[in-house]
């Protein structure tokens, strides 16, 4: 079996300090396994929306039941530092560490940046969360996020 695809991306809104977050699995064929979004309730800055997105992301690959992961995010800062072993000063440090011992959690992980464009369904469900109640979805998903999936099947398969 190959690897599962984890793509995390953040939103934040500096007048508010909240955030929100987006999350999507996918298989080694890029079918969607699961995707996720969740509202943060307080963050301080971009850099803590993102690691909190990487949080919730791995928690969601360790409740499907992934084994060998591959996560993706469009923050090459977060990629850098867990590519570090999760070493971070300042407030975002203790997410960054819950980050780190949850990927040593699966039997393997590699830690790699992605552009903004491979990154466009997670972070249109981390838009979403803003607008909407946060939700999970499997096999049906949000009509909001069809377009977004198709373009990607596009991409793949051409």
């Amino acid at each position: 079996m190959g690897f599962v695809k984890l793509n995390v991306d953040s939103s934040f809104d500096h007048d508010l300090l909240r955030g929100t977050a987006g999350a999507v699995l996918r298989d080694d064929k890029e079918k969607i396994i699961v995707g996720r979004n969740w509202k943060i309730d307080w963050c301080a800055d971009v850099l803590i929306a993102e690691a909190v997105a990487l949080r919730f992301g791995l928690i969601l690959a360790q409740k499907v039941g992934c084994n060998r992961l591959i996560i993706n995010s469009d923050n090459m800062e977060v990629i850098d530092t867990m590519k570090d072993g999760g070493q971070s000063a300042g407030v975002v440090a203790a997410v960054f560490e819950d980050c780190y011992f949850l990927a040593c959690d699966f039997p393997l992980t590699r830690f790699e940046h992605c552009n903004r464009v491979a990154n466009k369904v997670a972070h249109e469900l981390a838009r979403l969360a803003k607008v909407s109640i946060t939700r999970d979805w499997f096999e049906e998903p949000m009509e909001n996020i069809v377009p977004l999936l198709i373009d990607d099947v596009t991409i793949i398969s051409n």
